[in-house]
């Protein structure tokens, strides 16, 4: 199995609270390997970027406070990931005395809760050196892994991601080799990029020879996905370097010759001029396009704003309705007042005609009482007034009550 890696030098004992360091040129495949590695058992973080579709789907498993970092020491340079700098900085000197600092506590807070920790970012082919003098500050043991794809497919790749012609993405490949053999320890360990997605497993198992990964490398054959190489090259004669999967011995004066051959400067500058003239009429039309949805825009806004003035007439005249409607409430409530008393007035005064209707029936009944007695009595006195004498005598009486 050693085909699938190559290691320089005498290998160090690795324990298991090794930091490894993961790095290779934009889209080698460093995070195909990251997957594997995790799979297999080794931590990343809690800090990662997101994944982005069309561009890294799986995710980059880079932590987004190394990578700001290592941004940071590139622009102290006057460099950037995408430019081939003609010297970078010397990483020991005060200048970058704060990112050290910064450094140190990162590292320091490590990289997940597993005894085996990595750390990924293409920009360590620039920043290794920087890393790996605070790493010996704090004491943390460390290994590399360099991941390498052919230069064509990376180039193609960095085409497609961000549109750079193939000349320029060859010799921004050409300058992270060279970076990568001089900046990575002798006993770093380089992994392929085809064979790791050809052989994820067999890959694997031969890492575990320097790593102390987990013992089940089958299981890193879902993590790894062959469709995930979207740029494939068909391999040319055996000295055809630009086609050629790198596995860490590229001879680089060999590659230089043969990009200049296939693509000198002067077509790659050309090919730059037509594509920054192209962008430049891309975004003239998109400044026109932009211009008109401004007027739209515009427009909408006055729109809005004229709905927004019928909006609060509509809510003024609402509120002078709830007015009305709480006036009329007011006294519709003191008219059901007054109904309520004129009921109950209404009410007493039944009860006070019943009660005299009660009186005036009483009253009734006792004249017709005394009618019957003075019916009686004068019924008996008809009947004395006839006797002789006696008679005579009370019906003097009556005349003189009579008149």
């Amino acid at each position: 199995m050693a085909q699938y890696l190559l290691r320089n030098g005498p290998m160090n004992a690795v324990s298991s609270n090794t930091l490894i360091f993961v790095l290779g040129m934009h889209r080698s495949g460093t995070s195909a390997l990251c997957a594997a590695l995790s799979a297999s058992g080794v931590s990343f973080g809690d800090h990662l970027l997101q994944a982005m579709a069309g561009v890294n789907e799986e995710g980059f498993w880079e932590d987004a406070g190394v990578v700001a970092l290592n941004e940071q020491l590139l622009a102290r340079t006057g460099s950037a990931w995408y430019v081939r700098a003609t010297s970078l900085g010397e990483w020991d000197s005060a200048e970058y005395s704060d990112l050290r600092e910064s450094a140190k506590g990162l590292l320091a807070r490590g990289f997940g809760d597993k005894p085996l920790q990595a750390v990924k970012d293409p920009r360590f082919c620039l920043t290794l050196p920087f890393w790996l003098a605070c790493c010996d500050e704090l004491g943390i043991a460390t290994r590399v892994s360099v991941i390498g794809r052919a230069p064509l497919e990376v180039a193609r790749s960095l085409e497609k991601r961000d549109g750079f012609p193939l000349g320029y993405g060859l010799r921004l490949y050409r300058f992270y080799r060279g970076c990568i053999a001089r900046n990575v320890p002798a006993d770093s360990i380089y992994v392929r990029f085809d064979e790791l997605l050809q052989d994820s497993p067999g890959v694997m198992s031969v890492l575990a020879n320097e790593l102390p990964l987990n013992g089940d490398h089958q299981s890193v054959a879902g993590a790894v996905r062959n469709e995930l190489r979207h740029q494939a090259v068909a391999t040319q004669a055996a000295d055809d370097l630009l086609s050629q999967p790198d596995g860490g011995s590229i001879d680089l004066q060999a590659l230089d010759r043969q990009i200049e051959e296939h693509w000198p400067v002067e077509l790659t500058l050309d090919e730059f001029a037509s594509r920054f003239t192209l962008r430049g009429h891309q975004l003239t039309e998109l400044g026109v396009a932009h211009s008109a949805a401004l007027a739209t825009v515009d427009q909408r806004d006055r729109d809005i704003e004229a709905l927004s003035g019928e909006h609060r007439n509509a809510l003024a005249t609402v509120d002078q309705r709830d007015a009305d409607i709480a006036s009329l409430s007011a006294e519709h409530k003191a008219a059901l007042a007054t109904i309520d008393e004129r009921d109950e007035q209404i009410r007493e005064f039944d009860r006070r005609l019943s009660q005299l209707g009660e009186e005036h029936s009483h009253a009734l009944q006792t004249l017709r009482e005394r009618d019957a007695e003075l019916a009686w009595i004068k019924q008996r006195l008809d009947i004395v007034s006839k006797v002789p004498g006696v008679g005579y005598l009370i019906r003097r009486l009556r005349k003189n009550a009579q008149g």
